[in-house]
């Protein structure tokens, strides 16, 4: 099935309700893994108790509030480009209290509005689908990552054509139709592992994997070169 990025921000106050139920009811366990492996890969190179750390696509900001849940003394810098999203996020953060530890900030993926070498783990969850070319946002994730630091990255995996139906029916059955048109949509905008591993073959500056996760997420995984040194892997 050729893939076809979706078009532009979900940004209609239906697509943002309904966006934010499925992370809230259906997508807990698929985001609570997904913590869990970014925390992980933190503990191997974080350098303070007080890591500063990026989401590039937060939606309604429910992956960061998980992620205070679990690491309170991390600051997060939200980032989005839907205005809708991130007022829902900000609903969201301040039904648990989070606004001195999650920071709403609205910018575009492909152009990063923060410094070089300024986080301690930047992350990025099914946002990937949304972009053309996804290498430039790829490049500025690892510019704004500190050196020797990790990031991640983890979207929809693009099933074949024939499985497209099935993918809708098993994965999204207790989702409405609003739902399952915009799953619909996103996994037709999803990447393969084979898509996956060529963009690793293009990175500079990092140490990178491709990842497959289960048989509906694919990533990359990498740690930004103290040397400037890149070395792509395409195992995981």
């Amino acid at each position: 099935m050729e893939r076809i990025p979706e078009s532009g921000a979900k940004d209609s106050r239906d697509e943002v309700v309904s966006y934010d139920i499925v992370s809230k009811r259906f997508l807990r366990t698929v985001e609570e893994l997904f913590v869990r492996r970014c925390l992980k890969l933190l503990a191997k190179v974080r350098k303070t108790k007080n890591p500063l750390i990026l989401d590039v696509g937060t939606g309604t900001a429910n992956v960061p509030i998980r992620m205070i849940h679990k690491l309170p003394s991390a600051v997060i810098v939200a980032m989005d480009l839907s205005l809708n999203m991130l007022e829902r996020a900000r609903q969201n953060i301040a039904d648990e209290e989070h606004q001195d530890r999650i920071l709403l900030v609205i910018g575009d993926a492909k152009t990063l509005p923060f410094k070089d070498d300024s986080f301690d783990l930047v992350y990025s969850h099914s946002m990937f689908h949304h972009l053309v070319d996804p290498l430039i946002t790829v490049q500025g994730i690892i510019r704004v990552t500190k050196r020797g630091c990790c990031f991640i990255i983890r979207d929809l995996r693009r099933p074949p054509g024939f499985l497209l139906e099935w993918y809708v029916r098993i994965f999204g059955f207790r989702y409405d139709e609003i739902m399952k048109d915009m799953y619909r949509e996103s996994l037709r905008a999803g990447f393969t592992r084979q898509e996956m591993a060529g963009i690793v073959g293009r990175i500079k500056g990092a140490v990178t994997r491709a990842r497959s996760f289960f048989i509906t997420h694919v990533g990359l995984e990498g740690v930004k070169s103290d040397s400037g040194q890149t070395v792509a892997r395409e195992n995981g």
